[in-house]
């Protein structure tokens, strides 16, 4: 039997780490406002889902022209497509995500725009074009400067050349998103309705804020037969090769022909107006990806992009400009499954419902403990507060780094967690109770009851673990919610029961009213019919 002294050691060294757990949490929570206590309430914000607030879902399933499944390459691209248009409808906040191997979860707060649906069914729309003019974006802070064209503006249409003047464009978050507020300064329409027309002229921006007046399309995605991305041969630069069919590679070496002809040697004598002349455009879903300079007339189909510059690609843009040109040339087109509107009302309805439940369930299952348990109740009463505070406290760290938002079926989770709490202690508890009516006092009660209920208690949380990760891993939408959130509760419930429940009975056993088996303490031995009453020993 394992000495009192050395029991209540460890006992004290289980509760100061749920302590330094809960330490760690709360400054994780806070962040670089730790030392500020006037923001802290700020910090404790949960993000909420469509079901607790208001927006529209919107899932579809992605379909493959020759009805094989989409590879995982091809989703990612859609996946990436799909946000660029959804943030294009202004609407901030939106998520794009994978469910399963073929189907898109998107989900837009607040109001989104009438035609979200036919926006983000839409198949993509890749092409390459000639560049005719580009201006680089020149920032608000250069005063006096204002944007310089490159190129010929002989060639451009007056239609054409009126929209490059009226075109705004601005600097996309990083080097492979396009910023897409150009699109309402030309009056394009998020449909694609003017750079889906292949033989005309059209203006558009780049990552950077570079806008461009570009000539028609020379060859679209269908056209190419082969994309990859690898080392340049005797180099350690990254370069993208592809390949087109017999027309467009026909196409294509009629314009790098024509393009070396005229302006390549004016372009590598620094010319600035042949640079922009020399170079050829890939476009996606209207938006430049990439423009490179035509280093020598294109005649066999066979292109390799080399990224231009002393660096040229890195091994990230190679891959990116690849899987643009890939899945460009193998589209995905995507069927609506569903859709679901809840208006800010019914979102809030929602979840105030979803905490009535949960507050009442708690409060159904204290009532119950101290009238069963009495005094013990105490310990099982505050081990479901601490395991409520821990999972906020893990919920609020989803929402700030992982961009997890709770659900009306993530609720329903927490909920259930409750009885899964209630249910680790009880086995405790019993065991204890029967080690008091077989004689034992207290303290080794406390030791021989736990070692019977240990075991119990990992194999139903493993139980419980097990079936919220197989339902997380084969169902989908909300039913992925309630199952993240048991998941998580039952790794609470362990750490909760090991490091709080379990210390706690093993201190409270050398107090008078507990180890003394008072009446209302819930370990009355008399009341528990032991064997052989026992009398207290603590003083």
């Amino acid at each position: 039997m394992t000495p009192p002294s050395r029991s209540r050691s460890r006992s004290a060294r289980a509760l100061v780490a749920l302590a330094a757990v809960i330490v760690i949490m709360l400054i994780s929570v806070l962040g670089n406002e730790t030392l500020s206590p006037g923001k802290w309430q700020q910090q404790f914000k949960v993000g909420l889902g469509l079901d607790l607030s208001s927006g529209t879902e919107v899932v579809l399933k992605a379909e493959t022209h020759d009805g094989n499944p989409p590879a995982s390459g091809e989703m990612q691209q859609a996946i990436s497509v799909e946000q660029s248009r959804v943030n294009g409808t202004g609407n901030s906040g939106a998520q794009v995500q994978q469910q399963g191997s073929d189907m898109i979860n998107v989900t837009v707060p607040g109001t989104p725009s009438d035609n979200l649906v036919s926006l983000v069914t839409q198949a993509s729309q890749m092409s390459v074009r000639p560049v005719y003019l580009e201006a680089p974006y020149v920032p608000p802070s250069a005063t006096g400067t204002s944007p310089v064209a490159y190129g010929d503006s002989a060639l451009v249409n007056a239609a054409t050349l009126k929209l490059f003047d009226k075109e705004v464009c601005q600097p996309g978050r990083n080097a492979s998103t396009v910023n897409p507020s150009w699109q309402k300064t030309v009056g394009y329409s998020l449909q694609g309705d003017q750079w889906a027309a292949l033989k005309g002229q059209i203006v558009s921006c780049d990552s950077s804020g570079t806008k461009y007046v570009l000539g028609q399309a020379v060859y679209v995605g269908s056209d190419i037969t082969s994309v990859t991305a690898g080392l340049q041969q005797n180099s350690a630069q990254w370069v993208v090769d592809l390949s087109l069919n017999a027309e467009a590679a026909s196409n294509f070496e009629t314009l790098t022909t024509n393009q070396y002809n005229s302006y390549s040697a004016g372009s590598r004598s620094g010319n600035t107006d042949d640079q922009a002349l020399d170079s050829t455009a890939v476009i996606l879903d209207g938006n430049v990806t990439s423009a490179e300079v035509t280093a020598e007339p294109i005649t066999a189909g066979n292109v390799q992009i080399t990224g231009g510059g002393s660096t040229g690609f890195t091994q990230a843009q190679a891959t990116g400009l690849a899987d643009t040109l890939k899945y460009g040339s193998l589209p995905l087109d995507f069927q609506l499954l569903t859709e679901n509107t809840v208006s800010a009302q019914l979102g809030h309805g929602s979840l105030v419902a979803g905490l009535a439940a949960g507050i009442i369930g708690l409060s159904l299952v204290t009532i119950y403990l101290f009238a069963y348990y009495r005094g013990l109740g105490v310990v099982a009463v505050s081990s479901l507060l601490l395991a409520a505070l821990l999972a906020y406290l893990s919920v609020v760290l989803l929402s700030r780094y992982q961009n997890f938002t709770m659900s009306l079926s993530a609720i329903a989770g927490l909920v259930v967690a409750i009885g899964i709490t209630a249910d680790s202690f009880i086995v405790y508890f019993e065991r204890l109770r029967d080690a008091i009516r077989e004689g034992k006092t207290l303290r080794p009660a406390a030791e021989s009851g736990w070692k019977r209920a240990r075991r119990t208690i990992l194999m139903s949380d493993t139980v419980s673990f097990l079936a919220a990760a197989l339902l997380y891993h084969f169902a989908i939408s909300d039913v992925q919610g309630f199952a993240y959130t048991l998941g998580l509760t039952t790794l609470i419930d362990v750490l909760v029961v090991f490091l709080f429940t379990k210390p706690m009975v093993t201190l409270l056993a050398g107090t008078r009213f507990y180890g003394g088996g008072h009446r209302w303490s819930g370990l009355d031995p008399a009341r528990l019919g032991a064997k052989t009453p026992w009398r207290s020993s603590t003083r």
